[in-house]
């Protein structure tokens, strides 16, 4: 392990992140949304792009050491002092996402409260909808 893994607290054995796709419907929002109802799940915007973080640690770190180093995967021999994610200050992302209410408030600013709040109750009337429950068979009542 490098020195550099050492001072940084191995960040980047902590989490993964992915780009997802930039949500323009209310139903894409509402996946993020419950995207965001998960424990450790963040969502942010660089540079445009959309991103899904998920906090959860390597299983094969021990503090802040790679019990695994010699036989590690090529995504980790890849990570380089150069691409390390130790970034004093934090990022400076367009936008941060980290709890349900956070990317409500932001889809109904970016899709309009008004046509918001109209696909959220169409779409929650449509969900409901699709609940088909059997009605209960009663002994004696067959025809």
């Amino acid at each position: 392990m490098i020195d550099t893994c050492q001072q940084c607290g191995a960040k980047c054995c902590k989490y993964f992140c992915f780009e997802i796709d930039e949500p323009d419907t209310f139903e894409e929002f509402d996946d993020v949304r419950w995207y965001l109802h998960h424990e450790g799940v963040s969502v942010h915007i660089d540079e445009g792009d959309w991103y899904i973080s998920i906090a959860s640690p390597c299983k094969a770190l021990t503090g802040d050491r790679c019990t695994n180093y010699d036989d590690r995967p090529l995504i980790c021999r890849n990570y380089t002092p150069e691409t390390c994610d130790d970034t004093p200050g934090g990022y400076d992302y367009d936008a941060e996402f980290s709890t349900p209410e956070q990317i409500e408030v932001y889809a109904a600013k970016v899709l309009g409260q008004k046509a918001y709040e109209k696909a959220k109750a169409q779409g929650r009337a449509k969900a409901d909808g699709k609940r088909k429950f059997k009605k209960p068979v009663h002994a004696g009542k067959r025809k």
